[in-house]
């Protein structure tokens, strides 16, 4: 949810037409700190990606910290499945 939260507030710029550029300038190092904080273990550079992903025009649909958290979880999630099986109950 944190992830989503993150990307949803840096793509929302787009909703400001003039006033979003401005907005991701101040909420740039805001999105790389969060990040950092939330995946600095499993990828370090994560962080840098969000904050040029806020800093550059025309990037915001970049989801940085969704990719931070299939990183971290997707693994788990997909061997989890292949253990049990689609459709199968524990």
């Amino acid at each position: 949810v944190t992830s989503l939260l993150i990307d949803f507030i840096g793509s929302a710029s787009y909703l400001i037409p003039l006033l979003g550029e401005a907005f991701d300038l101040t909420w740039a190092p805001t999105s790389m700190i969060l990040v950092g904080a939330l995946y600095d273990d499993i990828m370090p550079n994560l962080k840098y990606v969000a904050l040029m992903e806020e800093l550059l025009p025309l990037t915001d649909w970049i989801p940085s910290a969704m990719l931070g958290w299939v990183r971290e979880f997707g693994p788990g999630i997909l061997e989890e499945w292949r253990g049990r099986g689609p459709g199968m109950k524990t």
